[in-house]
């Protein structure tokens, strides 16, 4: 089938000017590394202070630098900040910034630049703010000099350090140039173009098919490690025929990772492909809205988890291991070993069921889900037969992900159940308790729960305080088990992240924070020789 001709992927036009069709495929070319990087969903905003999800931190994680960056193992290592101090009560950081960082235009970058940017991101107020709008003030971020950022909180918080990777800095005197009097910190500017230090630059932007991006030949930690990628080609694609024509045609550099098993296997048997396939930190869950009919009542919510068939999930439809609760076992020291495993148990399912308020009532469940994920939709199917048989009809509404993340903007709009795939926006388990479920992170896709529960917040806020490392993990032990009792999700698998990638693409390895594995710098195209 021709890719050209396949209405539910790319318009000919869109695929044909990505892509350029009839240049030689990456693993040929000689001068410039080129390859195509498939993504599931749109690029909405390129902005630092704006993204929340997986393919916005993609784009900002390779045009950008922040303080810190984060080591496979989870440890926060120095990245413009080549060393920081704490204060003894924990209150002030000081980053110590190196002195040979340019941004992508030549101008040098200054700690200057990384206050402004810091305070840039609580004035705006979205996306990752969430996290330190309370705990900073604007003021209290500060550049005793050139190469130094001096960074105060209003209390001690465990997880900062943590979440310092996404204080990403933007070039000031560039985003001031294109701001308006309307839009003093150049919001409309900054979602649109590239304005950092990172290891790529923008090229071009189509917000709803496809991004280019090109190498910094000048990114200061260099290019030394092999043969570079000079181009990333983003193309945004729900179609897994599309997906399997582009590896067919040699063009494919690295698959999404929301592709059906059914095309991950077909393309990792094609000559010059592979798959990489790796644990994450995260989990693929069901979140139950508490404040809508019918998952309002905790029975119906303990129903719906005893009615899903997670073997099934977990080896079938969306490989991966069984999770125990909220939060993955990949954090050790504060996993909760007690919480067990989620049981598939039609007739348990039926006896909580007739404990809630809407006992021997034909109740009616919203299920929602992205509509370009295949393996979701199987899911949804699989729920609603399994649904059916406690007598709970199942409305399945797949949404685009533009879509879901509106609509969870509020409890009343905000489908009883989302199907929805959560990993840590930072290394700490932290990321996984207070963006989904502190009052504080409600109206976002992570917090579909609509949880708002005192003793939660007041727990997530006693860990956020401690400072002894056996504290905050006994506080985390109590959260987990706090959340399962609750039941605001069913937590169905923690799936391996597989992608289907060239077999030129050398250097992948995953990292416990949202699309920070997706950083090409640390990427090399060396073809094998056989």
């Amino acid at each position: 089938m021709s890719i050209l001709a396949n209405k539910r992927g790319l318009s000919a036009l869109a695929l044909a000017a990505v892509l350029g069709l009839g240049a030689a495929p990456a693993a040929m070319a000689q001068e410039k590394v080129s390859t195509v990087v498939n993504t599931m969903q749109i690029f909405s905003s390129l902005d630092p202070a704006k993204v929340t999800d997986y393919t916005g931190y993609m784009a900002v994680v390779n045009m950008y630098d922040g303080l810190t960056t984060v080591a496979p193992s989870g440890e926060i290592v120095p990245h413009l900040a080549k060393s920081w101090d704490i204060s003894e009560d924990g209150l002030t950081y000081t980053f110590h910034l190196r002195d040979d960082v340019t941004f992508q235009d030549g101008s040098a970058l200054s700690a200057s630049d990384a206050v402004w940017s810091i305070q840039r991101l609580l004035k705006i107020n979205k996306g990752p703010s969430n996290l330190l709008v309370d705990l900073i003030d604007p003021a209290n971020v500060t550049a005793p000099d050139a190469t130094t950022v001096e960074i105060k909180l209003n209390r001690p918080f465990s997880p900062f350090l943590a979440s310092t990777p996404i204080l990403l800095v933007l070039n000031q005197k560039l985003v001031e140039a294109n701001a308006t009097a309307d839009d003093a910190l150049g919001e409309a500017y900054v979602g649109d173009n590239s304005v950092g230090s990172g290891p790529y630059s923008l090229v071009s932007y189509n917000r709803s098919a496809d991004m280019v991006i090109e190498r910094n030949p000048d990114y200061f930690l260099g290019w030394d490690k092999g043969t570079p990628i000079d181009e990333v080609r983003f193309v945004q694609t729900s179609d897994d025929a599309t997906v399997r024509a582009l590896a067919e045609k040699g063009e494919l550099g690295l698959s999404s990772h929301g592709l059906g098993n059914d095309t991950f296997e077909s393309i990792g048997n094609m000559p010059g492909y592979k798959l990489l396939q790796t644990r994450t930190a995260g989990g693929f869950q069901i979140k139950l809205n508490t404040k809508v009919y019918p998952t309002d009542d905790v029975h119906v919510r303990r129903a719906i988890a005893y009615a899903t068939d997670y073997e099934t999930i977990q080896e079938i439809i969306y490989p991966g291991v069984p999770m125990h609760g909220p939060l993955s076992d990949t954090f050790e020291t504060a996993f909760n070993t007690e919480i067990p495993t989620g049981v598939y148990d039609l007739e348990k399912a039926k006896e909580e069921l007739a404990l809630s308020k809407y006992a021997g009532e034909d109740i009616t469940l919203v299920n929602s889900y992205v509509a370009s994920l295949a393996f979701e939709q199987e899911v949804a199917l699989l729920m609603q037969a399994n649904l059916a048989q406690i007598g709970i009809t199942l409305d399945i509404r797949p949404e685009p992900w533009n879509r879901i993340v509106e609509l969870a903007s509020n409890p009343d709009t905000t489908p009883a159940s989302t199907q929805v795939n959560v990993s840590p926006s930072y290394p700490s388990p932290d990321a996984m308790f207070f963006n989904q479920y502190h009052s504080k992170a409600s109206g976002t896709w992570w917090s579909m729960e609509w949880l708002q529960d005192p003793e939660i917040d007041a727990l997530i806020d006693q860990s956020r305080a401690q400072t002894d490392p056996a504290e905050i993990n006994a506080t985390y032990k109590e959260l987990q088990q706090s959340i399962y009792d609750l039941q605001p999700a069913v937590w169905a698998v923690a799936p391996m992240r597989r992608y289907a990638a060239n077999a030129c693409l050398q250097g992948y390895e995953f990292r416990p924070m949202q699309s920070w594995d997706l950083n090409f710098w640390h990427f090399t195209w060396e073809c094998p020789s056989n």
